[in-house]
This record gives structure tokens, C-alpha cells and sequence, in this order.
């Protein structure tokens, strides 16, 4: 006896087969001709818009960040500028033995002494072993290419030479040695500080002021930095429609104690 293992089966399957092939569309090759029809004028529509929506919500976004990012940058560079013009200013006062500008109980926008120079007689050096200088501080409302906001404030420096010692020796003339007007060229060494100085709130706080306190000197500062973009633009740049105003004030008060001879006073 024989037997054909799997010829029946075989022979079921194949007919399936064929029977499928006969009759059977796949569904992939619907899809492709579906395709091969392309988009409708509608799709194309509502594509575009879609498009046109996501590119328009971007460049807000970015613009938005973008003004955010340089009023950032502006706020923190005046704010970062009046720090420093206030360091320097109440570091060189801390060091000074004689002040000529403002006069005593005055105020005003020029800061002028002098180091190792006695207030009283004048004489110097009054230690010999020191370095002998004069240090002057004014806003400049001189426009220019390093102020184009015409309020600025500057700081001006130099040695004094020459002084037959305190006491008894000659006296120092402020006049021959401040600044002949302040700003670039009025004499000494030159560095700007700080621009858009504010002073409109003068007198009630002003940028420079003198009392006497005991045996000391107390010397105020008050410092305001404002920036109004609808006024104060830079050459070539308009930021009306972009910046904000940045408005900042540091004040502080110095005791500068007496020069280091009996009599002396401020």
C-alpha cells in the first residue's frame, strides 16, 4: 500500500490560490492610485494656511524675545555703567585730604580734590612718602561722538608735581591744574563713565553735594542714569517702537576725614 502524504492539501491550497488571484485587488495598489491622483486645490488651501500660521506665530515669538533680549542687555549695561562710575568715584574720595568743588553747604555737577594735598594751607606733599594727585569729576553736556546723548559724566586725573613738604611749604593752586572744561581734551587723563546722566530732579537730589560733620567732610552722590527711548536715541538707530525706559538711581554719602595737620579743617 502506498500513500500521498500532502496531495490533497496541495491541491485545496492551490485552488485558493488561484481562485484569489482571479478575483483579488490589493489594497496597497488602491492607496497608490488614490496617490497618483495628487492633492486637491482645497488641501492645497488649507496646507498654505496652515503653513502661513506657523511661520507668522514664529515671528512673533521671535520678535518678541528679540526686544525682550536687547531691553535686557540695555537695562543691565547702564545699570552695569553707573555701578562702576559709582565705585570710582567713592573709591578715589575715600583717599582724599582736600576738596575744592562743591563748595562747603553747595551742591552742583562737578566733583573736585585732591590727594595728599592739605585743605587749609594748601601745602604738599603732606606725607612723602605718598603720591601726590587731583581728581575731577563733572557731566559734560558737550555732544560728541563718545556723548550723543549731550549728558555725560567723565572723570579727569592727573599727578601733582613739585611741593616743599606740610608744613611751611608752597601751596598748591587748584586753578593752574583742574580741567579747563570737562571732557575729552579739558586736560589730565580722560575716561567717560557713564552717558544719560539725568540731574531733573535737581535740587532735591543732586549729582554732587558738601556739609560739614564734625571733623569730617561728607560728600553726597547721587547718581541717576535714564534712558528714554522716545528722546534719548542713538544716531542711526531708532528704538521708539522697541525700548522701554530704564530709569536708575544710586546714591551713597562719603566721609572723608581731615588732612593730617592740626588747624586744617573742611
Amino acid at each position: 500500500m502506498q500513500f500521498k502524504l500532502g496531495t490533497p492539501t496541495v491541491q485545496r491550497y492551490n485552488g485558493q490560490l488561484n481562485k484569489k488571484k482571479a478575483g483579488f485587488t490589493p489594497h496597497f495598489g488602491a492607496l497608490f492610485n488614490r496617490q497618483s491622483a495628487g492633492f486637491t486645490l482645497a488641501e492645497l488651501i488649507i496646507a498654505t494656511l496652515i503653513f502661513g500660521f506657523m511661520v507668522a506665530s514664529l515671528s512673533t515669538l521671535y520678535s518678541t524675545a528679540n526686544k525682550h533680549m536687547f531691553q535686557s542687555y540695555r537695562a543691565d549695561k547702564f545699570k552695569s555703567e553707573g555701578s562702576m562710575a559709582m565705585k570710582t568715584i567713592t573709591s578715589r574720595l575715600q583717599e582724599a585730604n582736600r576738596i575744592d568743588s562743591p563748595a562747603l553747604n553747595a551742591t552742583g555737577t562737578t566733583l573736585a580734590f585732591a590727594d595728599n594735598v592739605d585743605q587749609l594751607s594748601g601745602c604738599y606733599p603732606i606725607n612723602a612718602s605718598e603720591p601726590v594727585s587731583w581728581h575731577y569729576f563733572c557731566r559734560s553736556t558737550i555732544v560728541s561722538n563718545d556723548c550723543q546723548s549731550g549728558s555725560c559724566l567723565y572723570y579727569h586725573t592727573g599727578t601733582i608735581s613739585g611741593g616743599g613738604g606740610c608744613p611751611g611749604g608752597a601751596a598748591w593752586n587748584p586753578l593752574a591744574n583742574y580741567p579747563a572744561y570737562c571732557g575729552p581734551g579739558g586736560g589730565g587723563n580722560v575716561t567717560l563713565l557713564t552717558s544719560f546722566v539725568d540731574i531733573t530732579t535737581l535740587p532735591a537730589l543732586p549729582l554732587f553735594s558738601r556739609q560739614v560733620a564734625g571733623s569730617s567732610a561728607l560728600v553726597g552722590i547721587n547718581l541717576r542714569v535714564r534712558w528714554d527711548p522716545a528722546t534719548n536715541g542713538t544716531v542711526g538707530r531708532d528704538f521708539r517702537n522697541t525700548g522701554k525706559l530704564i530709569d536708575t538711581t544710586l546714591s551713597t554719602t562719603v566721609r572723608v576725614n581731615r588732612a593730617g595737620l592740626p588747624g586744617s579743617g573742611f
